[in-house]
């Protein structure tokens, strides 16, 4: 099956809200910036999580799009950051003035974060915040527009959901399968993705105090 390629194509597909899927959000502070999971639960195991954890450090508006089907999340329910149109998504773009977004990459086992979107400064701040946990966790960050990865990791076009808050311009985290590993212990199970380790608190941190930083630019 290939992956659908709109909000529609999904519901005609007959998967069903709160059934196969689910959307939720807050936006308290959606006027600083919103923080996204649009491939959570099943689609990019981890990202939900990871999200989260970063948006309860600092109160930030959250969105996020689960998958919750047995098997084939992602053939499904994964819908493309240039195609992405579901509709409280959209509805909430407009209101903030940038967006980092979650995302998980199965390009490499590194425990690596490649860190893309169209906003120079959002990318050097937070994969600089990232690599002082490096220092002490062995995981990095890299700036994705600055390697020779594949075009999606590098989140550069104007369509894609990440550079659609006021500014234009935003951050893109993808998570590599290697370091989502490291993020959550051995059991993969979502039961497990909920418990928290020490090194998702400290990354999180980091990903919490770049926001921080970079919302100081945006007054």
């Amino acid at each position: 099956m290939a992956e659908p390629r709109s909000y529609e194509e999904i519901l005609a597909r007959k998967c069903v809200l709160g059934r196969d899927f689910r959307v939720e959000f807050g936006d308290s502070n959606v006027d600083r910036c919103l923080l996204i999971a649009p491939h959570g639960g099943g689609i990019e195991p981890g990202t939900s999580e990871i999200m989260r954890a970063v948006a309860e450090l600092g109160g930030w508006a959250w969105y996020e799009f689960a998958g919750f089907l047995r098997k084939g999340n992602k053939e499904a329910l994964h819908l493309g950051s240039t195609d992405f149109n579901e509709p409280t998504l959209m509805n909430l773009l407009p209101q903030t003035p940038f967006v980092v977004a979650f995302h998980g990459a199965n390009e490499s086992s590194e425990t690596i974060v490649f860190v893309g979107g169209k906003w120079d400064l959002g990318r050097e701040v937070v994969v600089r915040s990232i690599n002082v946990v490096f220092n002490e966790h062995k995981i990095h960050a890299a700036d994705a527009t600055k390697h020779d990865v594949a075009e999606h990791l590098r989140g550069l076009e104007d369509s894609n959901i990440t550079n659609r808050g006021r500014l234009t311009k935003g951050v893109q985290l993808e998570f590599s399968r290697g370091a989502r590993n490291a993020l959550f212990p051995p059991d993969s199970s979502r039961e497990a993705r909920g418990r928290r380790s020490p090194l998702l608190r400290s990354v999180a941190r980091s990903i919490h105090t770049a926001i921080e930083e970079l919302c100081q630019h945006c007054r």
